[in-house]
């Protein structure tokens, strides 16, 4: 029966080759997913970083000119606590007419009556019943955004949207209140304000009023807002200096409780700052593409210098178990010494000795009748015993088995 011949095992710069390419492989995979998840985790960062100093930048900007409006209401209240009619008359009309911020102003007495209105507008009106008077008359007050039906409409031949702010006048001797003065704050100057914020600053606001009724929406397409960031601002409406983040697919939503600033009264409004991901630059494929390239010259830099260095180490070993192989079949050949590493140098000097003694060795049976016969197949062959050099016969098998030698 034919023996079945075995597969001859791969090299050793096979295995070093094969090794390599697959740990490198795997490390570049490994730096990959990892310069992936941080990258992600750092933009995410970023992310919430843009909308938290947006919205923060955005309510500093906006509470700079609401107070600036809300001093002046309070400006005027103190110089026309004991004015004439004229002098009053005058300061309503000028409000109205800086700016643009202010739609209409005005004072009314103790009894309800407007004295004196913007352009003479409402005087003699009795506004008793209206909020901004009756809470005018404790203390300094902000009331809910309504749609007037006396001033003139808008642009697009709609009611103009107003907000009323409104504070007590008190008689400079007796400090008794006399009155309430009143800024009617147009909307459209407050959606006009957050927009150009939003235009530097990439952040849209999103505001609601107590009833959660939206009153300013500088998106592009108004919508809806999420539920969970209706319900987290329902929750943390009462915690100062906190923003509460939520990711959706169509942005970045934070809601601001301190977006109207403590110097002013609650306004009850609840403002969302918005940070729509598509004006984003995503960085991470690029970075990632960089990061795979970079990977990739490193990686064929350490194959390359790892399988020439191993190349160089392991071809004078090949070589050297070529000489060995070639002795085992008796065939000597003087190894030639190699300095590629240490275990070459050792290798090819121990193999130098060993050819130097089977050498001596063969030299020694030559001289004489040899002890051991060495055969192509490997066979032993029984010792023949010394006899006379003029035998025939003995000199006959002599030479027609010599051993072996290759010089």
């Amino acid at each position: 029966m034919r023996r079945l011949q075995k597969k001859p095992l791969p090299r050793a710069f096979f295995w070093i080759a094969a090794t390599l390419i697959v740990s490198v492989l795997c490390a570049a995979l490994f730096v990959a997913y990892t310069v992936t998840q941080r990258s992600n985790l750092a933009q995410q960062q970023l992310r919430h970083d843009i909308v938290l100093r947006g919205a923060d930048a955005v309510g500093l900007s906006f509470n700079t000119a609401l107070k600036r409006e809300w001093d002046s209401l309070h400006a005027v209240a103190r110089n026309i606590s004991n004015s004439s009619k004229p002098e009053i008359d005058g300061f309503m009309d000028a409000v109205a007419q800086t700016g643009g911020q202010v739609a209409w102003s005005g004072f009314a007495d103790l009894g309800g009556k407007i004295v004196s209105g913007s352009n003479r507008l409402r005087e003699g009106q009795d506004v008793n019943e209206r909020r901004w008077f009756r809470e005018g008359l404790r203390q300094p007050n902000v009331g809910n955004v309504f749609a007037s039906s006396s001033l003139e409409r808008d642009d697009n031949d709609r009611k103009q949207r107003l907000l009323n702010l409104s504070t007590p006048v008190f008689d400079e001797q007796t400090g008794e209140v006399t009155g309430v003065v009143t800024y009617s704050l147009r909307m459209a100057w407050v959606q006009t304000f957050l927009t150009r914020a939003r235009e530097q600053l990439n952040i849209d606001v999103v505001v609601q009023n107590r009833e959660g009724e939206t009153i300013v929406d500088t998106r592009d397409t108004a919508r809806e807002l999420p539920e969970a960031a209706v319900a987290q601002a329902s929750l943390g409406r009462d915690l100062p200096g906190t923003f509460q983040m939520l990711d959706q697919a169509d942005g970045l939503y934070a809601f601001s409780p301190n977006f109207v600033s403590d110097e002013l009264p609650d306004f009850g409004w609840r403002v969302f700052a918005v940070l729509d991901s598509s004006r984003l630059i995503n960085g991470v494929p690029q970075l990632l593409q960089s990061s795979v390239i970079a990977v990739s010259i490193a990686a064929i830099f350490v194959l390359l210098a790892t399988l020439t260095v191993a190349r160089v180490v392991l071809r004078p070993l090949e070589d050297l178990v070529t000489t060995a192989t070639g002795m085992a079949e008796a065939e000597f050949s003087y190894p030639r010494e190699s300095r590629s590493s240490r275990e070459a140098v050792d290798l090819s000097r121990a193999l130098a000795r060993i050819q130097a003694t089977l050498a001596l060795h063969q030299q020694g049976t030559a001289d004489g009748p040899p002890s051991l016969r060495l055969l192509e197949n490997g066979a032993d062959v029984a010792p023949i015993k010394h006899s006379d050099p003029s035998d025939k016969n003995s000199d006959k098998t002599w030479k027609q088995n010599p051993t072996r030698r290759k010089s």
